[in-house]
């Protein structure tokens, strides 16, 4: 290595010198085991970048044989995703090993995702993230394991004028699967946020760990958060091996069922149950692409990079017309779950959809009728009517065959079905009491009420219509409840409204309700409830109202009605997640998710 004028003094390094046949010109980026320079290569007139072993591990035999390692398996490999090899040196007499690669003017990955504030809408996503795939099934290809895919390992050559590339690099710690003496058991390389259950024990990895790494990395992209958030690598690890991963869609309503399937499906962590190699899921992504019509071609990134405002609007338009094209088709077939998970995407992609607002209005009427008629057939079938019930229970049925998917409550759009059909109870008593007398219940004929329908004024005439001509003569008519207490509802069909006394005694008087809102009640039945709250990978301390914050708090005796749902960081700061309409007699769990800027959001109950 010889000294040459350093035009930049002012810099610690190689700036300046020549290191082999290269002149140093800048430095282009740091890494724990080399630096990377640009130089330039005047035996064939252009710019390289240069990666040099740093000085600290010369004379070190890992290090120098992880070198030489990196420098033979990109040079296996040609893919228009990964770097070419120019030249390598292995160092000695006084001069680090380096390795020359193709020059890459570019932002990195985590670069481009800082710039689009933290993450990236999921169709460019996925134009990225099917040539990071395609790089990786090629090295997979060649039986090398990257063992450290991650954003800032992914580059993107986006020089005006020339095709956008997507390139994954820094095979460092990479393993090619017939050396055997790089198995490296029990120690963990790679970087923990993106690592996969195998690797984070320190155990044999396969071509499914990069799969894994894959996963997380697409993940982050549409999300904005990686799957294990934690404080420390140790807190990373542990969710890793033993956490929970909320779906791409909780935490985002722009990411579809189809992409979230793929990410999921990498995301196992039972490394039989992923895509065995990248190559796999390269093939899903891009079929994905072309069923959305987003196209593959370098085009469509230069259009992102060129003018990315107007690249967002067209793509966008495109897959809310796409997505309400398949709730349409959703419903005609019966599947409001799925119908609904689409609507929400339409509204995430364009707010105020005058078609989507239209259709959810449809697939509520179709909910709600569902309901009435799910009960309906139920005080049929308990009047005797049993076969027309059963026809009853099978169409309705059939029209909701999926159970609606969970939703974050900070989706564009929540659907909410109308309250269930109040019912009446109808005592089935040997004999109807005389006019006038008043009707004594015993704790005998107490055990043998029914519920039946009651006429209501804002229910389709249909359904009253129909249980009017459903009913047997013999049947009783239906009785309003007595007293002021409020029927039974659909969540709480074993509450009897008539408080009981111990060994048949005359029952007391009945307590009154605590108002809506209160976070606690003196009395018991149907006016109060119950609430259990957590918090998603417990991030932070879920409470209602005015209590205090607790990990995973139960609250007994809530009066029913409106209850606010806070949630406190680790650092003190306590945030609105959302408010719940708490029913009498219920039990609902609430979960607290993070929002899409990182502050509590209240998920659908389970």
């Amino acid at each position: 290595m010889s000294d040459a004028p350093d035009d930049n003094s002012g810099r610690v390094g190689l700036i300046g010198k020549t290191l082999g046949r290269y002149r140093i010109t800048a430095e282009l980026g740091r890494g724990g085991m080399a630096t990377v320079y640009r130089a330039f290569d005047p035996q064939l007139g252009r710019d390289v970048a240069v990666k040099v072993m740093h000085g600290t591990f010369t004379g070190r035999g890992d290090i120098e044989r992880r070198f030489r390692r990196e420098a033979q398996a990109v040079a296996a490999i040609k893919h228009e995703s990964i770097v070419d090899i120019f030249d390598f040196a292995p160092g000695g007499d006084g001069e680090p090993g380096y390795i020359v690669t193709e020059i890459i003017q570019g932002p990195t990955l985590r670069e481009l995702m800082n710039d689009c504030g933290g993450r990236i809408l999921p169709e460019v996503a996925m134009l990225i993230g099917v040539r990071v795939a395609g790089a990786l099934g090629a090295a997979h290809g060649h039986g090398i394991i990257h063992r450290d895919v991650k954003p800032d390992n992914v580059m993107i050559d986006c020089r005006p004028g020339a095709p956008v590339r997507v390139l994954l690099t820094d095979f460092g710690v990479a393993r090619i699967v017939e050396d055997d003496t790089m198995t490296a058991t029990g120690s963990i390389l790679g970087s923990p946020a993106y690592m996969s259950p195998e690797q984070a024990r320190g155990q044999d990895v396969a071509l499914s760990s990069d799969v894994f790494s894959f996963g997380a990395l697409l993940y982050h992209l549409v999300t904005g958060r990686p799957p294990f958030p934690g404080k420390d690598p140790l807190a990373v690890i542990a969710g890793i091996l033993g956490g929970e991963i909320p779906r791409p869609s909780q935490i985002q309503p722009h990411v579809g069922p189809a992409l979230e399937a793929i990410i999921m499906r990498c995301l196992k962590r039972a490394p039989a149950e992923r895509y065995s190699d990248a190559s796999l899921v390269h093939a899903a992504l891009r079929a994905l692409i072309q069923e959305a019509r987003i196209g593959v071609d370098d085009e469509d990134l230069r259009g992102f990079f060129d003018d990315r405002d107007r690249f967002l609007r067209a793509v966008k338009a495109r897959v809310a017309a796409q997505a309400f094209e398949n709730a349409r088709q959703c419903v005609r077939r019966g599947e409001l779950a799925r119908a609904l998970g689409e609507v929400n995407r339409v509204f995430a992609y364009e707010p105020g959809h005058r078609g989507a607002e239209a259709l959810l209005a449809r697939i509520n009427a179709r909910r709600r009728w569902g309901s009435v008629a799910r009960y309906v057939a139920v005080a049929v079938l308990l009047a005797g009517g049993g076969a027309l019930a059963a026809k009853m229970l099978v169409a309705r049925r059939t029209a909701t065959r999926a159970p609606i998917a969970a939703a974050p409550i900070a989706a564009p759009i929540v659907a909410r079905a109308d309250p269930a059909p109040k019912a009446a109870l109808v005592p089935t008593v040997a004999a109807a009491p005389t006019e006038g007398s008043p009707v004594k219940k015993t704790s005998a004929n107490r055990k043998t009420e029914r519920r039946a329908p009651v006429a209501h004024g804002n229910r389709p005439a249909a359904v009253n219509q129909l249980a009017d001509a459903t009913s047997p003569a013999s049947a009783p008519a239906a009785v309003p409840p007595s007293g002021d207490q409020p029927p039974p509802t659909p969540e709480n069909k074993s509450a009897d409204p008539t408080p009981r006394a111990a060994n048949n005694e005359a029952p007391g008087p009945t307590a009154t309700p605590s108002p809506a809102g209160a976070t606690s009640a003196s009395t018991s039945g149907l006016a109060t409830a119950s609430l259990v709250l957590r918090a998603s990978q417990g991030f932070c301390s879920p409470s209602v109202d005015e209590q205090p914050a607790k990990v995973r708090p139960v609250y007994e005796q809530l009066a029913a009605g409106s209850h606010k749902i806070f949630c406190t960081l680790p650092g003190g700061a306590k945030h609105l997640a959302g408010t719940y309409q708490l029913l009498p007699g219920t039990r609902p769990n609430l979960v607290v998710i993070p929002g899409p800027d990182g502050v509590p959001i209240l998920a659908r109950p389970q």
